[in-house]
């Protein structure tokens, strides 16, 4: 009986996400390299202004990298879009072919992708903050 309930949530909260096809996504993209590469990939990114021209592209929610900490000449790329329209006009955009251009200059690979649809809507951040830990509520 409640792997049978515990079916038909996730069932729900699937089709749910399912029917909006246009809802919020999110990417996680892991790169590997040599030598320092991710580093130097991410270094011009920012440098040449392709990342912040990225983040400005419309419907860009979020594009920032992070290093991972077992991982020296790992890179993680985390991206959010509005919805797959905006991530596609990205896509078709000369900044899609820099960072494409610049990830075959420092042999950026090992790629590995994952996108996500949430389940339920983003938390405004000021939400969010009211109820962090040692802080007052006003």
């Amino acid at each position: 009986m409640k792997k049978t309930f515990i079916f038909l949530i996730f069932s729900a909260l699937f089709m749910f996400s399912s029917f909006n096809c246009n809802a919020q996504l999110t990417i996680n993209i892991r790169y590997s390299s040599e030598n320092g590469g991710a580093r130097k990939y991410v270094e011009e990114m920012e440098s040449s202004g392709i990342a912040a021209r990225i983040r400005a592209v419309e419907g860009c929610l979020r594009y920032d990298y992070f290093f991972p900490a077992d991982d020296p000449d790992g890179l993680l790329l985390i991206d959010e879009w509005v919805d797959q329209e905006a991530l596609d006009r990205y896509h078709s955009s000369p900044m899609m072919q820099e960072a494409a251009a610049l990830r075959e200059k420092y042999k950026l690979g090992g790629r590995q992708v994952r996108m996500f649809h949430p389940v339920a809507p983003p938390v405004h951040p000021d939400d969010h903050n009211s109820n962090q830990p040692g802080q007052k509520n006003s």
